[in-house]
């Protein structure tokens, strides 16, 4: 029998110049798209941006829904791969010392400005119906995020705090997301803030430090308050 339209299975080589182009189209996504916003961006632009042709695009993404989803899943999983996981404090360790670690760690990852954040709220407050698939998956990493902050509350939380105050691990992540949108946006917009930043990196990290601590403090005096210890 004839091989005619056979599809030639992929080779090493070919399997990883195809992982190559996918990375330089969400590259080059990444750099128009933080230039311009989601609307401004356009199969046409990535095409002449990563140097690849529109159907090679298209070959790995069904549209640019398909592609924003992918970068925000890109971007999330490298901000994700350089946190420290919310985990029980360790024995002997204060809930509250725990506590004001780990909003370290996330506020200093938030000075990173991951791209995934700051396009996912965009498509959310944007709430078009073009872009469902994207916005989906930002809400979908949240909800994960979110979930994680609550499973630690839940284990560092006194017995009994479910009947003093039900739902009250859900509560305080919840905060906490809510506080971390806070300053996600004001790291963008301070543009005074990000000169100081430029030009003096201990003074910036001293007051993100500041602040950190005061959303530790003010989670701690929460959870102290409605939880009973």
């Amino acid at each position: 029998m004839g091989t005619a339209g056979a599809v030639k299975p992929k080779t090493p080589r070919r399997s990883r110049q195809g992982q190559e182009s996918r990375q330089r189209i969400i590259d080059a996504t990444f750099e128009i798209a933080h230039e311009q916003g989601y609307q401004g961006t356009s199969i046409a632009k990535v095409s002449a941006r990563s140097g690849l042709p529109a159907s090679s695009v298209y070959w790995h993404f069904a549209d640019k829904d398909a592609l924003f989803a992918e970068m925000i899943q890109h971007s999330f999983d490298q901000w994700q791969a350089a946190m420290p996981p919310w985990t029980p404090p360790a024995p002997g360790e204060r809930r509250a010392e725990a506590l004001a670690l780990q909003i370290r760690s996330a506020i200093d990852s938030i000075a990173t400005s991951p791209e995934f954040w700051r396009l996912g709220l965009m498509l959310s407050l944007e709430r078009q119906p073009v872009e469902p698939q994207a916005r989906a998956r930002f809400l979908e990493i949240r909800q994960r995020v979110q979930a994680g902050m609550a499973r630690w509350w839940e284990a560092v939380l006194p017995e009994g705090h479910g009947e003093r105050s039900p739902g009250l691990p859900q509560l305080l992540a919840r905060f906490t997301m809510a506080a971390s949108d806070g300053i996600f946006i004001s790291v963008q917009v301070d543009d005074e803030g990000a000169d100081r930043a430029l030009a003096d990196p201990a003074e910036a990290e001293a007051a993100r430090r500041r602040l950190a601590d005061l959303l530790a403090d003010s989670l701690e005096a929460a959870a102290l308050r409605l939880g009973g210890g």
